[in-house]
Order: C-alpha cells, then sequence, then structure tokens
C-alpha cells in the first residue's frame, strides 16, 4: 500500500513511531537523514519549519532499490512496541491519509528513508513543499544501518558522528540506571544537534 501526503514539519524533523510525541533524548545515532531512537525513529528535513510531500509504503518485503529519483537514501531498523508505526509531525499531527506502517504488530521493522530537496532551503521556511520523501517499511529483524544514496549532509553527519558505533547498542532496550550509558548519549545528542545546526 502506498499513500502520500503534504505534512507540516517544524524544527527540521518529523517522526515514524507509535506515539507522537517521542522525547528526542531517546535517539541513538544519526546518519544525517534517519536517526532511530529506543522505538521509532526522527527523520531530518532540511527545512526548519514548513510543509513537505510524504509518501508511506507499507511492504511485505524489501522491495527493490530505485534510486532514479532520489538524492539521498538510507536504511535503518526501528522498534514498534505498540504495533501502531506511523508518520507524524513530532507535534500530536499525524496526517489522517497515511497509513499504519506495521499491521503486522509489534517489533522490528526495516525502514527505508528517500528524500530528494533537503538542500534547497536548508534551515528555512517553506510553506509550499520543496521536499519529498518516500518512507517504505517492511517486518525485519535489525540489521546495520546503510547508505544507499549519500550526500554532502549526510557525510557530514557521519564524519560528525565517526567515533560513535550506531549498530553496537541500536537494538537493545537501554538499561534505566545506566548513568555512562545517559552520559554517551547526551554527548551524541548534542553532536547531532550541532551538525544540524551548522548545515
Amino acid at each position: 500500500m502506498t499513500t502520500s501526503s503534504v505534512m507540516f514539519v517544524n524544527e527540521g524533523i518529523f517522526g515514524v513511531s507509535d506515539d507522537a510525541q517521542v522525547p528526542m533524548e531517546t535517539v541513538r545515532w544519526s546518519n544525517g537523514l534517519a536517526a532511530p531512537m529506543d522505538h521509532g525513529a526522527w527523520i531530518l528535513t532540511g527545512i526548519n519549519t514548513g510543509h513537505v510531500r510524504v509518501t508511506a509504503q507499507r511492504l511485505d518485503a524489501a522491495p527493490p532499490v530505485e534510486a532514479t529519483d532520489w538524492e539521498e537514501i538510507v536504511e535503518i531498523s526501528v522498534r514498534s512496541v505498540e504495533g501502531d508505526l506511523r508518520i507524524n509531525s513530532g507535534y500530536d499531527i499525524t496526517p489522517g491519509d497515511l497509513p499504519l506502517l506495521n499491521p503486522q504488530g509489534p517489533g522490528w521493522y526495516r525502514m527505508r528513508v528517500h528524500a530528494s530537496g533537503r538542500s534547497i532551503n536548508p534551515d528555512g521556511v517553506s510553506d509550499e513543499p520543496v521536499e519529498e520523501y518516500l518512507i517504505a517499511v517492511w517486518p525485519q529483524e535489525p540489521a546495520e544501518s546503510v547508505v544507499i544514496r549519500s550526500s554532502k549532509m549526510i557525510d557530514e553527519a557521519l564524519l560528525a558522528n565517526a567515533d560513535t558505533t550506531p549498530d553496537d547498542n541500536a537494538h537493545a532496550t537501554p538499561a534505566p540506571d545506566d548513568t555512562a550509558e545517559d552520559d554517551r548519549r547526551a554527548d551524541v545528542r548534542a553532536r547531532l544537534l550541532r551538525s544540524l545546526q551548522d548545515d
């Protein structure tokens, strides 16, 4: 099933998660386009505020890579804890015409994120959509994050996060009282936010 919608974003992100209000502090690592969290992920837009066109694709298995129309493509693993994985703006605004991405319920999924137009108006405001995204999701056990088609924004984020290991801890549920892990995550979040501000 494939459905498209125009969606409002603010602060340069939108989410793919069970809950429209997923806290930013659960971000584990970013490749500059997608930032996995304890469950779900943030998608990093080029604009700061405005509208983007998003297409959601719910699949049973991994599709062939169609890179022709896309400037950036990455794949990450995401976890659904409630079985209600949806695209949302992060502010309790979920486009009603975009489908549930995981009718199979809670568990691990693979998400391929395609993007075009992120470099047109970086950190700007856009009333008309200048950026397009395709979010394809299918059931799959956790696997390493992959950059299929890179860009300057992705390369810079990977360089900024070069001393972190995205997948060593990306698929484990964090221990609630692990202070060292909390400090490491705070450092990763700070680097992610700095890299986004420098673009």
